[in-house]
């Protein structure tokens, strides 16, 4: 497996953009996950590109998130559908390989309207938005998050998220840290055999959605590692560290993160072939 990082880590901090691309390769990060601005032009984006290829940092995914995918309003979710849409076009010129999209929460504590008809607009949104990343030879990649009312917030859901869009490039991301926030254990992991697509990874303290560095929290990271390469995964795990609570030691957090999960991986023998090229 390779190790890779979301260059969102370097949110609410001091560190530019483009700098953060640079950090990133020099702390040892096999891949990059990219959360752009959206006002981002051309030159913007050739620039993330011409540096990316200078460091041999794969860009591996587009990152953003569009909640308003199920919003009551049909303008609001086609403006969010659209939006996804636009970073699909920027990961094809950048050569990401897929989209990660956050499906947001029911709204109202799923009164007043009804669950499945806000379900309804998800499945209905990550269909088009899958038929159209395929056009590209794109992935879209759908987050498990941590929130009592998120759509997709445990196996169940994402199994029935995932049948219900039913489209081969329509795969789920496995969030190490929102597992734990779940309480969900290790194995069950292996439900998602074969539909697994990416693997995003932070440690917290079980009650809240911390992005810890590995280690610094209870989260059971090993065992969630073993279960997803049980499960056939052997793609990037991305580390996922945004908004930390130390902003000015952010770089620190993040070269934390990646030798703790680094020398773990290795205990594991997850990146024996990776050491071997080296």
């Amino acid at each position: 497996m390779k190790l890779g990082c979301i260059n969102s880590c370097w949110f609410g901090s001091k560190v530019e953009y483009f700098e953060g691309l640079h950090k990133i390769k020099e702390i040892g990060y096999d891949t990059i996950d990219i959360f752009p601005e959206f006002s981002f032009q051309s030159y913007d984006l050739k620039k993330i590109k011409d540096i990316c290829k200078s460091l041999d940092l794969p860009i591996i995914s587009m990152v953003s998130a569009y909640p308003e995918m199920i919003s009551l309003e049909a303008h609001i979710r086609r403006y969010a559908i659209d939006s996804y849409k636009k970073l699909i076009d920027m990961g094809v010129f950048l050569e990401a390989e897929s989209l990660l999209i956050v499906l947001g929460e029911y709204i109202w504590e799923k009164n007043v309207v009804a669950p499945e008809i806000q379900w309804g607009y998800a499945v209905e949104a990550a269909k088009e938005l899958s038929e159209y990343a395929a056009k590209c030879d794109m992935n879209v990649h759908v987050e498990l998050e941590p929130f009592k009312y998120s759509l997709v917030n445990d196996i169940d859901t994402m199994e029935k998220f995932l049948a219900d869009v039913n489209m081969p490039n329509c795969l789920a991301n496995v969030d190490l840290g929102h597992l734990h926030v779940q309480g969900i254990p290790a194995s069950e992991i292996g439900r998602l055999k074969g539909k697994i697509g990416g693997v995003h990874l932070s440690d917290n303290d079980g009650t809240v959605h911390n992005d810890w560095p590995t280690g610094r929290g209870n989260a059971d990271i090993a065992g969630y590692l073993q279960e997803v390469r049980n499960a056939g995964f052997d793609g990037v795990v991305s580390c996922e560290l945004e908004f930390s609570p130390e902003p000015d030691k952010i770089v620190e957090w993040v070269a934390e993160c990646y030798t703790e999960t680094d020398k773990l991986m290795n205990q594991l023998h997850m990146r024996e072939s990776l050491s071997i090229s080296k």
